[in-house]
């Protein structure tokens, strides 16, 4: 459900990674971190796209030692290599979902703006109180 009361349609879309870090998928996202129903798929995709990229960026150096002692994907690593394999997958699409959301969050304003919106939040006198 949305701000609105749209009810949201999960989308079953994936969006491939490097091969290294797990894909991600709007449906899991939209699951998890409850956007509101008026984005469209492709702003989604888009912004978990983006957020994927950044934080791939910042792992970067993570990934070449991990890649160096023999890991070739985090979500298949030898439990004796990578003994918390599933902590890191979660906290790496934590990361990316909550980098995404910030970003989309901040474009709901323009998602939802409309030409009779512009006066509504005229300043109303206080009532006074008793």
């Amino acid at each position: 459900m949305s701000f609105s009361g749209k009810p949201t349609t999960l989308v079953e879309q994936a969006i491939t990674n490097d091969g290294f870090w797990p894909d991600l998928g709007v449906s899991e996202f939209q699951k998890g971190y409850r956007l509101p129903a008026e984005y469209l798929v492709d702003l989604l995709a888009d912004g978990i796209t983006n957020a994927m990229g950044e934080v791939n960026r910042d792992l970067a150096k993570r990934k070449a030692a991990w890649q160096a002692a023999g890991i070739a994907t985090v979500a298949t690593a030898d439990p004796q290599v990578l003994q918390e394999r599933a902590f890191y997958v979660a906290t790496y699409k934590r990361a990316v979902y909550c980098r995404a959301k910030a970003y989309l969050l901040q474009q709901f304003a323009t998602v939802i703006r409309q030409r009779g919106a512009r006066h509504q939040a005229r300043r109303q006198p206080l009532a006074p109180r008793n």
